[in-house]
Order: structure tokens, then C-alpha cells, then sequence
């Protein structure tokens, strides 16, 4: 595997770390600030970040060639990663994140080293698989509701890692769509 993609996988991954946000105490003691000042913080930093990097032509270790002149992927995941932990209950967002950290990286591999018809029940069935542990153990949900979540999710976040939107990177996509999915499932049941 070459450096650069090593760099972007092992960057993704560290995204399952996001959910510790809510281990933050929601008033920050000695500071006065509440919790999510920090993620607008975090999230004004990397715009910043990329924004002087777009305007001075930067490029680095990781980021691929067709994003020197466009938002990268690390400023639309940041993006998608403010919002889910933001938005979204934490059971939902937690599991959302895991998945889309683990999954589309694996994806990526998968790709390059199977036979493609398998990449979809495979990365579906793993997205299944951590979205469903991740609900039983942050919830009291059922077994059968976190199923239903998980299905919903998984489904969700591998399409939304096929789909081609110009300027719209999956990091984002995988992170939203999947959240706002099961969450709407959630609430309607």
C-alpha cells in the first residue's frame, strides 16, 4: 500500500474515535464554555485550515490529486462528523460514525483486492454488523429495533458511498445519510 493511502485509511479510521465527544462533560468545568462550543471549534479549525490551504494551493501526504483545487475529503468529513455529533442522538450518531470510519476505508481495499460483486454484501455486512453492536451496547433498544436501525443504516451508508455528487465527498454523505436514515426510522416507529 502505498504512503499516501495508508495515511488516509489510518486518518479514517481514527474518525470511530469522533464519538468521545460525549464523554466531554456538557458544561466544561473552569471554562464556562458548553460542550459544543468545542465541536464549532473543531470544525471552524479545519475550515479555517482548508480554506488557507485552498487558497495557497497546498497539497499534503494523503490527500488525493483531484482535491488540490476543491474542498478535500478531511474538510467534508469534519463537516459530516460536526453535524452527526451535533444533530443526531448519540446511540444513532455513535453508530453512524463507527460504521462510516470502518466501512468506507474497507470499501476503498476491497476494491482493489476482491471480485467488485462481493464488495457490497461484504461492506454491508460489516456496517451491519458494528451499527447493530454499537446500539445494543450505547441503548436499551431491542435486539429487533437495533436490527432494523442497523439494516436501514447499512443500507444507506453503502449506497451513499456510490453515489457521485459532484463536489460532495462520501466522508460526508456516509456520516449524514445513514444518521438522518435511521433516525427518522427511530422516530416514525
Amino acid at each position: 500500500m502505498k504512503w499516501d493511502v495508508a495515511v488516509r485509511r489510518l486518518t479514517h479510521v481514527l474518525i470511530a474515535l469522533a464519538p468521545l465527544y460525549y464523554s466531554i462533560p456538557v458544561d466544561l468545568p473552569y471554562v464556562g464554555l458548553r460542550r459544543w462550543v468545542l465541536l464549532i471549534a473543531f470544525f471552524a479549525a479545519v475550515s479555517m485550515f482548508e480554506a488557507v490551504r485552498l487558497w495557497k494551493g497546498v497539497t499534503f501526504l494523503g490527500l488525493r490529486p483531484h482535491e488540490k483545487n476543491q474542498i478535500a475529503s478531511f474538510a467534508w468529513a469534519a463537516a459530516g462528523i460536526t453535524l452527526v455529533l451535533w444533530l443526531f442522538p448519540h446511540e444513532i450518531a455513535t453508530a453512524a460514525l463507527i460504521g462510516m470510519a470502518v466501512v468506507d476505508p474497507l470499501i476503498g481495499e476491497l476494491r482493489k483486492t476482491i471480485d467488485g460483486r462481493i464488495v457490497v454484501p461484504v461492506s454491508s455486512g460489516v456496517y451491519f454488523v458494528l451499527c447493530i453492536s454499537v446500539l445494543i451496547l450505547t441503548s436499551d433498544m431491542s435486539f429487533l429495533f437495533a436490527g432494523a436501525l442497523a439494516s436501514v443504516g447499512a443500507a444507506i451508508a453503502i449506497a451513499s458511498e456510490n453515489l457521485e455528487i459532484k463536489y460532495v465527498d462520501d466522508d460526508f454523505l456516509m456520516a449524514v445519510l445513514p444518521a438522518v436514515a435511521m433516525t427518522a426510522l427511530w422516530l416514525w416507529v
